[in-house]
Order: C-alpha cells, then sequence, then structure tokens
C-alpha cells in the first residue's frame, strides 16, 4: 500500500484527526490575521429590533413545458420589498422585482431554459454620485453548462432586452443559485437584491428519506446596511475596496434576523451565503451539532455532526436540524459564532411550536464517493492573489494581473485533463475563489494533507490569509471560457478574476 493511500486511509478512521484538520484549516479563516478588524461593518443602520418578523419563504416559480424542456421568463426590474417591521420598503432590484428572487426546482437530467429580460434603469444613484450602470449577466453559480449559458460579462443584456440561458441539469442534486455578474459591479448589483435559489433535486436523493416539501427551507443569508429611510446603504471606498463592503445587519430571505415557526420534527435547512464579502460561522444556541449533510456539489458521503460550520462567501451547506430534539416553546437561535450579540451575533430563530409526527431520515451512508486519481503526473498551476495600489486605490489581481475582458486566458485546460490548481495567498485577508463550470476536491490547506471526502464537492475554495490552498479537478463536458474569480464580490470587482479556456 502506498504512502498516499495509507495516510487517507488514516485520516479517515481517525474522528479525531478529521475533526482536528476541518477545525484548524476553517478556524483561520474566521480568526486568524486581523479578521476581527477585517470584518467591521461598512456603515451604521437604525437600531432594528430582532425576530420580530417571519422567514420569508421565496416563491417558487411555475415553468411552462415544452417537451422535456421546462421554461421560465423572469424580468429584472426595481422593486419595494418591506425587510423589516420598522424600516419603510426599501427599494430594490430584483428578478421579478422581489428579493430574493424567485426559486426554481429542477431536477436532475431534465433540461431548464430561461429567458431573463432586463427592465434595470441605465443609471444608478448610489448616494454619492449619480453613474452609469453597466448591464447584467446572469450566472447560474455550480452549474456545468456550455460557456455560452454561464453568464459571462460578455454575455450582459442590454435594457429592454432578453437572453435565453439553457441548464441541462447533467449533474449532481445541489444547492445552486443564479446571481448577477455584470463587469465591475456584480458587488452593487447583487447588494441591491440580485440573487436567487436554483436547487436541483434527484430521484436516488429523494428516496433517502431526507426531510423533503415544506420541511426542506432555503436560508440566503446577507448582511447589509440600511439607511434611515429603509435603503440599501452600498459604499465603495478605501476601506471597502480593501475588505469588501460588510454589512451591520443580517438578513435571511430577504427579511432582517426573522423567525421561523417550527415543527417538532426534522427540517433540511439549504444555506447559503450570498454576502458580498461577510463570512457566518453558523452554530445552534443551544449547542447541539448541525447535521452536515451536503455541501457546494452536493450530498456528503456521510452526515457530519458539527458544533461550528464556517461559511464563506457564495459557499452553501446543507444541514439538518432535529427540532424534535425540544420541548414545545423551546427557542433556538442560529448564531454567528464569534461576532458577539446584537445585529451580527444572531442570524434568525426557530420557534418550535407545532406538534408533529416525523417519518424522515438521515442515513448513515448519503453518498458514492471516489478520490480523483491525483499522482506525481498530475500537472499542477499556480495561481498568485494578491493586491496593488492604484490611483483610484487597492485593486485585486491574479498572477499579477487586472481583469478586463479583452485579456487572454491565463489558463488553457485540454479538455478532460485531470489537474492541480494551487492558491497563494500573500495578503491579510481570506478569499473565496469560485471556479466556474467545475466542482472540485480539496488536497491540501497550508501544507496540511485533506481528506477530500470530508470537504465533499466543491465549487468555491478559500484560500486562507498568509497561506495556500491545492484543489484537484476534472476539466470535462465542454470547451470554451470560463471564469474564475474571488467571490468577495469588490475583489472581484476591482480585478481578481481570470477567464481559463477548455480546449480540444
Amino acid at each position: 500500500m502506498s504512502l498516499k493511500i495509507s495516510r487517507r486511509h488514516m485520516l479517515r478512521t481517525s474522528t479525531l484527526a478529521l475533526a482536528g484538520l476541518c477545525a484548524a484549516s476553517r478556524r483561520v479563516l474566521a480568526g486568524g490575521m486581523n479578521m476581527e478588524m477585517d470584518m467591521q461593518p461598512s456603515g451604521n443602520s437604525p437600531a432594528l429590533a430582532p425576530f420580530v418578523d417571519a422567514l420569508r419563504i421565496p416563491p417558487v416559480l411555475n415553468p411552462v413545458m415544452r417537451g422535456k424542456t421546462a421554461h421560465y421568463t423572469m424580468t429584472m426590474r426595481a422593486g419595494l420589498s418591506k425587510v423589516h417591521r420598522d424600516l419603510p420598503a426599501t427599494v430594490v432590484w430584483g428578478f421579478d422585482g422581489i428579493y430574493p428572487g424567485p426559486t426554481i426546482w429542477a431536477t436532475r437530467g431534465h433540461p431548464v431554459a430561461i429567458r431573463h429580460v432586463s427592465r434595470l434603469p441605465d443609471m444608478h444613484q448610489d448616494g454619492m454620485a449619480a453613474m452609469a450602470m453597466m448591464y447584467p449577466s446572469v450566472h447560474l453559480h455550480g452549474a456545468h453548462v456550455a460557456p455560452q449559458h454561464d453568464g459571462h460579462p460578455r454575455e450582459a443584456i442590454s435594457p429592454d432586452a432578453f437572453r435565453d440561458f439553457h441548464y441541462p441539469n447533467q449533474q449532481r442534486a445541489a444547492t445552486l443559485l443564479y446571481h448577477d455578474h455584470s463587469h465591475g459591479q456584480t458587488g452593487l448589483h447583487v447588494y441591491y437584491g440580485m440573487a436567487g435559489c436554483y436547487l436541483i433535486k434527484d430521484p436516488n436523493e429523494e428516496a433517502l428519506n431526507l426531510p423533503t416539501g415544506e420541511f426542506d427551507i432555503p436560508l440566503m443569508i446577507q448582511d447589509r446596511v440600511f439607511k434611515a429611510d429603509g435603503s440599501f446603504h452600498y459604499m465603495l471606498d478605501a476601506s471597502t475596496r480593501e475588505t469588501g463592503v460588510l454589512g451591520d445587519t443580517i438578513l435571511v430571505n430577504g427579511v432582517v434576523q426573522p423567525y421561523l415557526k417550527v415543527a417538532r420534527r426534522k427540517y433540511r435547512l439549504r444555506i447559503i451565503n450570498a454576502s458580498n464579502a461577510r463570512a457566518y460561522q453558523l452554530q445552534l444556541s443551544t449547542a447541539e451539532p448541525l447535521i452536515h449533510i451536503a455541501t457546494d456539489g452536493g450530498l456528503l458521503p456521510k452526515p457530519a455532526p458539527q458544533a461550528v460550520i464556517d461559511l464563506a462567501p457564495f459557499e452553501r451547506v446543507d444541514v439538518v436540524v432535529d427540532f424534535g430534539a425540544y420541548t414545545l416553546g423551546t427557542q433556538v437561535v442560529l448564531k454567528n459564532g464569534g461576532s458577539g450579540a446584537g445585529s451580527l451575533g444572531s442570524i434568525m430563530r426557530f420557534d418550535v411550536d407545532i406538534p408533529a409526527v416525523d417519518d424522515s431520515t438521515v442515513p448513515d451512508c448519503l453518498s458514492a464517493w471516489e478520490d480523483l486519481p491525483v499522482d506525481a503526473q498530475t500537472p499542477t498551476r499556480e495561481f498568485v492573489l494578491n493586491r496593488k495600489s492604484s490611483p483610484a486605490g487597492t485593486v485585486w489581481t491574479i498572477n499579477d494581473e487586472l481583469y478586463e475582458m479583452s485579456n487572454p486566458p491565463l489558463a488553457q485546460v485540454k479538455h478532460g485533463a485531470l489537474e492541480r490548481w494551487r492558491f497563494l495567498n500573500p495578503t491579510n485577508h481570506p478569499h473565496p475563489v469560485h471556479i466556474h463550470l467545475i466542482q472540485f476536491q480539496v488536497l491540501n490547506i497550508n501544507g496540511v494533507p485533506q481528506d477530500p471526502a470530508r470537504h465533499g464537492w466543491k465549487d468555491v475554495l478559500v484560500a486562507p490569509p498568509g497561506g495556500e490552498i491545492t484543489v484537484a479537478a476534472r476539466f470535462k463536458g465542454y470547451t470554451g471560457r470560463y471564469l474564475f474569480h474571488c467571490h468577495n464580490l469588490e475583489h472581484e470587482d476591482l480585478g481578481m478574476m481570470a477567464d481559463y479556456e477548455i480546449v480540444p
């Protein structure tokens, strides 16, 4: 038996080692170099009482069936959204004018076509000065799609025009999201509401008898700063160019610190961090573990109870919480550990007040797993995530390059190739890097070998401050250009993005 196999076997059979590696690698992201200072809000909202508004469940969009393809139409437009009892309605930019956008449920192997129509304005008053608005381009984050349907900024949609996107859904069941990907203004547009849930189900997964239907709930977490009139406060200045735009108020599904009345039974919570820059440490106020069952790319091999789950921007985790363990009248708060109390310490509250009979289960085995066959001959590419100074302020680079749509691809990958990608981060900020098209496996963090099965299939990696991370992926399915970039949205907008190209 080789040394590599022995090490992985040791990691997988030692619960203590697995927990230690996972905790050590991700604690750096939340508590590492100057992170408390770096995560300070970008403004001051009016004081808002928590847990006074019910959680909003985004409406599920119903398709028109043409043959085997489900067709949808969404219009990007301004709208009004009531985010808190004590705030006036907030002007949002939303898909169909709502915040978050409507949810789409898709089924593996069944194609979906979405026509996105733009009715957004040409100009935006951002509180500093009127600015020309970049046209939106809609990206389905985590989707395995042809490049012309991936939502590259080059495929922007001009006002009163539309673009059709086709999603074959030939991938594992998973929690995805769609969002704006406009050139240089992704942070602004997402902050104003341009994101929604896209959930892929699979009959094989449904056979596991996990919680479904009304007990399977998407939770999109975002942080925002509000003005007294209820409007969003988005400010790109010297500070936010460095840290990204950070709110002082947490919203779930577009509602400030909501509550949800739950039954005494198990719930599946699909948690999405759709914040511009803020990472979260998810934990329950009761100290009971969250049963982690899925990540960006779908189900883990087996359930993983965790006291704390770190969630960087645009990572997703599916967890099961068994509210049957509590008596009626119990209040359970989903906390953001490490952020104290108040508007950043609590995310939402669950009120256990409905009797129920629960026949759902969390099986010991969730999904088959196979490590990618990485060996000494597997090619390795290195990417350095860094900053530069410019006359306008801090900008962000990959391999010393600022992103421009005219740039040549930073990497060319042979179709079907298996490669290692190593990301080096000499800065004092974590960089959550999203690679379009593919799902990858995590091999190494800061020199510590990882058990890929523990992390699951991922499309967002987190390069730790002053450290490095190596992942492996097979680049197959389509040829053409795709993006990879930091998912701190301001870092992305300020240059930390590049094309790569899959060639025949």
